[in-house]
């Protein structure tokens, strides 16, 4: 699906790494023997979704990103180790691999070295075999920056790994009761009002079902993004459809999250239930 969000970089014109061909020696020079391995970008100049990355530099290394012509550093990666990257180009040259990347505003853009950032882990509750390596999955994947961000605005409620799991392979039309739990409550299938769709840059209302309206949609088609005003949007929910979260809390019953929210442009999933066994 073709320009779910609007976060991404302007190409200029339709030479390699947007530049045109009258750069200086230098750049010629860098350019000879370079192939491009993948873009998002189409020829029309619609951007696809980009790819989505965190920085992988050691605090002890210089880590350079350079102009996009590769004549100029620019920024040094370890200088921003907490930012989300977009990636919409892979270029090879002499056996390296670079990635043309941005920041979610675009304020810092240009050509890095691909062992300089990370591709976001996509991983479910499926993967792990224990509660313990789950939660160190959220605690520590830049994947899960949202995740982290949504668990803090639910305190009292503690992460189920068989919850999670169920989670992860279910997005809408949730039972009432699964084996093992009751009373499930999903958190994402809340719908926001459409004028929160509308600021969503290059969101295209008419590509999409009503279900866009909800909340595990919303966080999908605005991922990577700073987390807390998306996070809010739980927080939005939550009191437009008048759900009273003081019943879910664990102190007063056994109720259990299961959370499914890897931070990528598919649907989340975030529900709560009662354990039964």
């Amino acid at each position: 699906m073709k320009k779910l969000i609007g976060i991404l970089i302007t190409t200029v014109g339709l030479g390699l790494l947007g530049l045109s061909g009258a750069g200086t020696t230098a750049h010629a020079s860098w350019l000879t023997g370079t192939k491009t391995l993948w873009t998002m970008t189409a020829a029309d100049g619609e951007t696809n979704l980009a790819q989505v990355y965190s920085t992988n530099a050691p605090s002890s290394k210089k880590a350079y990103m350079w102009n996009y012509s590769h004549t100029k550093r620019i920024h040094n990666l370890k200088n921003y180790p907490n930012t989300t990257w977009y990636a919409i180009r892979g270029i090879s040259k002499n056996k390296h691999v670079y990635y043309r990347i941005s920041n979610y505003n675009q304020t810092i853009k240009g050509l890095v070295w691909s062992g300089y950032v990370k591709k976001f882990a996509n991983k479910t509750a499926e993967d792990f075999k224990t509660t313990d390596q789950f939660l160190n999955y959220i605690k520590t994947e830049p994947s899960q920056k949202l995740a982290r961000a949504v668990l803090k605005r639910l305190p009292n409620l503690p992460v189920n790994l068989q919850l999670s799991k169920y989670a992860a392979g279910r997005f809408d039309l949730f039972p009432q009761t699964i084996s093992g739990f009751t009373d499930l409550t999903p958190l994402t299938t809340l719908t926001l009002p459409k004028s929160d769709f509308s600021t969503i840059k290059g969101f295209d209302s008419g590509m999409t079902p009503t279900a866009s309206q909800q909340l595990g949609w919303y966080w999908g088609l605005t991922y990577g993004q700073p987390v807390a005003p998306r996070a809010d949007k739980l927080t939005e929910a939550i009191k437009a459809h008048n759900l009273d979260m003081s019943q879910f809390d664990s102190t007063k019953g056994n109720w259990q999250i299961g959370i499914n929210l890897n931070d990528n442009p598919s649907m989340g999933t975030v529900i709560i239930a009662k354990e039964t066994d």
